[in-house]
């Protein structure tokens, strides 16, 4: 995760809306990562909103021309390598189904 993921914009926030304000933990939160998930990780935050829907709006997987176009702007060299991670974190994570 880099400084512009929207968890760090909210983080940063938080701390400054507080009375008093505090600095906030920037770069204590964040899992150690093994140098070949960094990427990935990379990828997945700039692309985690973009999404495949089916019928009655079920999230079904993440937009792979978006990872594409991610990986692309981001010069992911294993680009294959980098997807499947994404991938694999996407559905690690994916929003569970609001049950009717």
């Amino acid at each position: 995760m880099d400084e512009t993921s929207p968890s760090c914009e909210v983080c940063r926030a938080t701390y400054a809306g507080m009375d008093p304000p505090k600095d906030p933990p920037c770069g204590e939160c964040k899992p150690n990562l093994l140098a070949g998930n960094q990427d990935a990780v990379d990828v997945y935050m700039l692309t985690r909103g973009q999404v495949v829907t089916a019928g009655m709006g079920s999230v079904v997987d993440i937009s792979f021309p978006a990872v594409k176009v991610a990986m692309d702007l981001l010069c992911v060299k294993d680009q294959r390598d980098c997807f499947m991670k994404v991938r694999h974190l996407f559905h690690e994570f994916k929003p569970k189904e609001e049950k009717a």
